[in-house]
């Protein structure tokens, strides 16, 4: 069996974790999205029984950042590929927590009335596995970084989200610190002895950022905040 090395070219990842939206969504574009990774795969399969660990170590990543894409490959250690064997699937494991940062216009819809839904430091009401952080309408597009939690499959808030979960590659025990993706290669790869393969991918965080209102007291609306969280698209070429 004979091994090769893989170029890393850092240049497009694309994440959605899920793809619930509810009645009254508003959404913006995220300045801060931080993300903090422990360990990433190569796999022959969906399942990812067998793998290759392109890097396992803990690592934060801010993919709104226009240098997200360079840092992850930077981080990514180096590793062999066997010769004949065909990869098709990615696989990471992700923390719960994330840290993110921005503003969402309110368009007046499900009882939201002032200018702004806009991530704080301090929410009335900190984001948690079963519901988003609660932030009251702002006048100002003034922002600070706020904690979002990836929610539990069934949370209060969100709904069951098994479903979308399962459909986007997604495995998280309820109330865990982690959570598990699976992810395919655009197309399979299968690397021969002259093969000089490129891993591909970069971050799109567009509307990523969502909010909606929602009733804290008899017809008093706050906003509730969250993040569409990381459909991705990664390849390997040669």
């Amino acid at each position: 069996m004979k091994l090769i090395r893989l170029a890393i070219y850092v240049l497009f990842v694309h994440f959605y974790f899920m793809n619930s939206v509810f009645a009254g969504t508003i959404t913006g574009t995220p300045t801060k999205y931080e993300t903090t990774m422990t360990k990433f795969e190569l796999c022959t399969s969906s399942a990812c029984t067998t793998t290759t660990v392109l890097g396992e170590k803990t690592a934060t990543f801010d993919i709104a950042s226009a240098s997200a894409g360079a840092d992850v490959g930077d981080w990514i250690s180096s590793f062999a590929l066997e010769v004949g064997t065909t990869y098709t699937h990615v696989q990471a494991t992700i923390n719960v927590t994330f840290t993110i940062a921005g503003y969402i216009t309110d368009d007046d819809s499900n009882g939201l009335t002032a200018d702004y839904c806009v991530t704080s430091a301090s929410p009335s009401t900190a984001a948690s596995a079963s519901t988003p952080a609660i932030v009251p309408e702002s006048s100002s597009t003034s922002n600070a970084d706020m904690s979002w939690v990836v929610p539990n499959m069934t949370g209060t808030d969100y709904g069951d989200l098994t479903t979308s979960f399962g459909t986007n590659g997604i495995t998280k025990t309820d109330d865990a610190s982690t959570i598990t993706w699976i992810g395919a290669l655009t197309s399979s790869y299968t690397p021969t002895a002259s093969s000089a393969p490129k891993f591909t991918m970069s971050f799109d965080v567009t509307n990523m950022l969502q909010a909606y209102g929602t009733e804290v007291s008899s017809g008093v609306y706050d906003c509730a905040i969250y993040v569409k969280p990381p459909a991705v698209s990664i390849s390997i070429s040669d």
